[in-house]
């Protein structure tokens, strides 16, 4: 294949629903619409270990997965790797043709831009990546991966020539458990801060459980659509396929107590008071910043802004060691500069079996449409400005 290939070249591979190996170690390759509840059962059990272990993702509920598939060309499978029955790996994957070659690949989108996969103990990559090889697929690619993840250590620590491939790396904004409001706005900020709360005084709620999944997110998808997004035509209730994927991921993360809308409301205004939200998924002091949305009427206000500040202080409050990743990069007009932690991300391509070429060459390519995103990212901020 030419290095100057596209994704779009790529064809659909078929698979089988299960691989057996030899105990104590399974592999299963499972459509994402196929899984039955002990399935469920056992994902539900990883992401909770996974989480507490840091070596989570919130955005791989598997209901919210399901309803993500008209997103995708391809039929997204989940990767499953157990120990003894218990699994120990799970990612959403789509399987993907290169030429006369299969890979993996793990299935995020623009409205889950993270593909670090759930691992918990016992999980050994070497026999993982080592069976996926025998197994005939030659690259295994995770778009999104965090750089420190346990994935990514672990393959650093294989031969060269199968210590994979980078592409695309980025920094993230995240927030961490030294970060205080005082240290990070300048006297000016802080004088301007205090001037828009006399003006409009807004009172901060934090919104939980099934309060937050219901009046809560109704609440957000309304106000989300009253700002640029939904004059772009990008909020999530303007699309059917992205309010069926928000509503499984928050009602998951409800259910298991990790959902969280920070809202900052008008006392003043009738009907509905808020007038600033962000919705949160964090558990073990690990998580992201997910939307955030504000009425414009309040623009004068900066509502956006305070209700970051007010949930940038009850994360730091609620947990003593914290990782809240915005999703955002530095450039970002507001947690750019306000918070000042930061984590690398980007396109890792893993070599399976003997060669190493199909996951140098995808690699390549990622990166050139990496280049070209970015171009075309940067494209529209200047014809907006």
């Amino acid at each position: 294949m030419p290095s100057t290939a596209t994704l779009a070249d790529f064809e659909d591979d078929s698979v089988s629903d299960a691989v057996g190996i030899a105990a104590p170690w399974s592999l299963t390759l499972k459509e994402a619409r196929a899984l039955d509840h002990d399935d469920l059962a056992a994902l539900d059990d990883l992401m909770q270990r996974a989480g507490d272990s840091h070596s989570g993702n919130v955005f791989f509920e598997p209901r919210a997965v399901l309803a993500s598939s008209p997103l995708s060309k391809q039929p997204i499978h989940w990767l499953l790797w157990s120990h003894q029955n218990r699994l120990c790996f799970a990612a959403p994957v789509v399987v993907r043709r290169v030429g006369g070659f299969s890979f993996l690949k793990i299935w995020t989108h623009t409205y889950a831009p993270l593909g670090t996969p759930l691992i918990a103990d016992p999980f050994q990559a070497d026999a993982f990546l080592d069976e996926l090889g025998r197994q005939g697929f030659s690259a295994l690619v995770c778009p999104w991966l965090e750089s420190e993840s346990v994935l990514a250590k672990a393959v650093q620590n294989r031969s060269v020539q199968q210590q994979g491939f980078w592409s695309g790396l980025a920094d993230r904004v995240v927030l961490t458990s030294d970060w205080t409001q005082a240290a990070s706005l300048s006297k000016q900020r802080k004088k301007k801060l205090r001037k828009m709360q006399r003006l409009i005084p807004l009172v901060h709620t934090v919104l939980k459980g099934s309060e937050a999944q219901n009046d809560g997110f109704r609440q957000f998808c309304d106000l989300e659509a009253m700002g640029w997004k939904g004059a772009a035509g990008s909020a999530l209730k303007q699309s059917e396929t992205a309010l069926n994927f928000a509503t499984e991921l928050v009602a998951g993360h409800a259910a298991r107590g990790t959902l969280a809308i920070d809202s900052l409301d008008d006392p003043a205004r009738s009907g509905d008071q808020a007038v600033a939200m962000v919705v949160s998924f964090a558990q073990a002091g690990r998580g992201v910043v997910w939307k955030i949305g504000h009425h414009t009427e309040y623009d004068a206000v900066s509502p956006g802004y305070q209700v970051i500040l007010a949930a940038s202080e009850r994360f730091t409050a609620d947990e003593t060691a914290i990782s809240i990743d915005s999703l955002a990069g530095p450039e970002h007009p507001m947690v750019g500069w306000l918070w000042p932690g930061r984590l690398t991300v980007g396109t890792l391509s893993i070599p399976l079996g003997n060669s190493a070429l199909v996951a140098r060459i995808l690699s390549r390519v990622y990166a050139t449409e990496t280049r070209l995103r970015s171009m075309a990212r940067a494209l529209r901020q200047r014809l907006r400005g």
